[in-house]
């Protein structure tokens, strides 16, 4: 892990107790340690956790978590170390390479948000097998099936099995990179300190050889009345662990215990990174720590520059209607900071969240900026990199949306970013996990001889009239409607259907994930699921009596064009460079269905609504 110091490299290991002595050796040779750092010792306890099985059911003793911290180390060298201490002996043998002198390039390194833990088996990979489990479903019964079904196409947390794909793949592609930041939704561990050493076990081999930085996600920090942003007594994404457990177990440079934002500088970039999960409004004290960063980085050292965080920015999602929100959070977050970020020059953002690939082009108030005389972009780019492990978001995509400008790229397969700067060019790969392909390539360029020009953004954007619109689904929000659509199809499924059933049962999708691939290793595994369920859905579609008008009147509106252009793009891929053929505007339907109206009792999702703050707990954020 890195400092906000240059110089430094911090590294942390896990022992069954504290021992005297426990010290990192290092030097720039290998089996040679010129250097030493003593370190200290941390750990936590289920009486620090907030609740949930993090607390009970999910604790575990994790070990002695030893801190040490290297020091005074040279530029753009390898470094050699081992960890442990005299009495008891110490690991093999690691080694890792710094970054250039400040400003310098070029660097390359990895980039991701949403991994999860995997099994070297694949075992424990449905959410019913958690430890918790009283019961299972034995493999291969019609009980079984269901259970896999319903997880894969309503979009639960069925697999993080990508996670160790996705893992394997930047082990070997690390040989290439000298970091990894990692932008929320860790090991989604939700409680379980089991789920933490599996996590570790997959990335150590990994993050033993590159400087890990992160940042915390819902499923590390989000519980009741602890003081996060969110007022819904049902945040409770973390499953107790409210932001404790990743805090203790990769310290980040922050400034005090509970707030989650810091900087660091690699190369010739400067990184400032936050929580979505905190109060981030105007007035607050994680938007005023970033205010700050923004007007004080040198952008003669660093010219560039890139805000990290978990929940998305900017995205074509429909889901709504509540303060977690992905339209309500991308509301916030650019009332928040689509001012400051165009006028102190942000390059680029980095979020997840969502589970797919999506890059916007540079954006200001949701609207494409063009490029300055000089080649450089004069607003932020926006990438979504969710792809690393969580399955797919594919419920809450709005095809409408996907189709406008503001959306350069966009993917569902799993992968990882991989990033190469030098001061004149920042340029990004978005990798696919399974065959190295790439799903994205996009590359910033500046001038040698750029300068950031605070005040002349400033005047642009005074003047400035946007003209987006948002579109149907944005104002109605589909999460609700979209759920009525996927339980009437699986009805029809199990109802009567034995041909889908049995279509079903062959696919290699929902094998045993023991001796088969899982369903969301790739969009082509998944997309029968997906098909099989649109096919459903049209079954009983004519029939008003079983689907309401408003169920039939989302589904035209959303679900059909969403499922008729998977099947127009059966390798993920349906936007970008890498896109085999352009977005249709308006996706066709494919098929007849009873008109269906408008429902006027619809409720409009208003995402600027001000939810007011609670009073409960140590609470101090609002959700608006």
């Amino acid at each position: 892990m890195l400092t906000n110091i240059t110089g430094q490299v911090a590294v942390q290991w896990t022992t069954n107790e504290q021992a005297a002595g426990a010290e990192v050796q290092y030097g720039t040779s290998t089996g040679h340690y010129t250097g030493s750092a003593n370190a200290s010792f941390d750990t936590y306890t289920n009486k620090d956790m907030c609740g949930g099985e993090a607390a009970t059911t999910g604790y575990i003793f994790p070990g002695i978590f030893n801190n040490a911290l290297m020091k005074n180390l040279s530029a753009n060298t390898i470094y050699f170390y081992r960890v442990g201490n005299p009495a008891t002996g110490f690991s093999p043998e690691f080694n890792f390479t710094t970054a250039p002198a400040d400003g310098e390039g070029p660097v390359q390194f990895l980039a991701i948000a949403d991994l999860g833990y995997c099994e070297t088996d694949m075992s424990l990979e449905w959410e019913s097998d958690y430890p918790n489990s009283i019961t299972t479903t034995p493999p291969g019964t019609l009980a079984a099936l269901k259970v896999a079904f319903h997880n894969a196409w309503e979009g639960n947390w069925l697999s993080f099995c990508a996670a160790r794909e996705v893992t394997n793949a930047m082990i070997a592609d690390a040989q290439k990179g000298t970091m990894l930041v990692h932008n929320g939704d860790i090991s989604y561990a939700q409680g379980f300190t089991y789920g933490w050493d599996v996590y570790w076990d997959m990335m150590q081999p990994l993050i033993s050889h590159l400087p890990y930085m992160a940042t915390q996600g819902n499923h590390e920090r989000d519980w009741p009345n602890t003081g996060d942003r969110f007022l819904e007594e049902n945040a409770m994404d973390s499953g107790g662990e409210c932001g404790v457990v990743a805090e203790k177990r990769i310290p980040m440079p922050i400034p005090h215990p509970g707030q989650q934002y810091y900087t660091f500088s690699y190369g010739p970039i400067f990184f400032i990174q936050f929580s979505t999960e905190l109060d981030f409004s105007q007035g607050s004290a994680q938007h005023d720590f970033i205010y700050r960063e923004l007007k004080a980085v040198n952008r003669t050292i660093f010219p560039w520059l890139v805000v990290g965080f978990h929940r998305p920015y900017l995205e074509p999602s429909v889901y709504g209607n509540n303060d977690k929100s992905d339209i309500r959070n991308q509301a916030d977050l650019q009332a928040a900071f689509d001012d400051i970020f165009f006028q102190y020059q942000v390059d680029m953002t980095w979020f997840g969240h969502t589970h797919w690939y999506t890059r916007s082009c540079p954006v200001y108030k949701r609207q494409c900026i063009p490029a300055a005389a000089d080649g450089s972009q004069r607003a932020p780019v926006h990438l979504n990199i969710g792809n690393a492990g969580a399955s797919f978001s594919w419920d809450v995509i709005d095809p409408a949306l996907l189709t406008q400008d503001i959306y350069a790229a966009f993917a569902m397969q799993h992968g990882y970013m991989r990033v190469n700067a030098t001061r004149t060019t920042l340029h990004i790969q978005a990798v696919n996990s399974l065959d190295g392909s790439l799903l994205d390539d996009y590359t910033l360029t500046k001038p040698s001889n750029w300068k950031a020009n605070a005040t002349v953004q400033s005047n642009f954007a005074k003047t400035f009239i946007g003209n987006f619109t948002t579109t149907w689904a944005e104002e109605y929000g589909g999460d609700a409607y979209g759920n009525s659509i996927l339980d009437a199809a699986e009805e029809q499924i199990f109802a009567d259907n034995s041909s889908i059933l049995a279509t079903l049962a062959n696919l290699t999708t929902l094998a045993n994930p023991v001796t088969g691939p899982t369903a969301f290793e790739s969009f082509q595994n998944a997309n029968p699921i997906w098909q099989a369920l649109n096919t459903a859905f049209l079954t009983v579609a004519g029939n008003t009596t079983a689907v309401t008008s408003t169920t039939l009147y989302y589904y035209q509106k959303i679900y059909g064009p969403l499922f008729e252009m998977f099947q127009q793009f059966p390798n993920g891929i349906f936007k970008g460079p890498m896109a085999s053929a352009p977005l249709p505007i308006n996706p066709p339907m494919g098929v007849a269905l009873p008109q269906a109206q408008d429902p006027a009792n619809a409720t409009i999702y208003n995402p600027a609504t001000v939810v007011p703050a609670s009073s409960s707990g140590n609470a101090t954020a609002t959700a608006g």
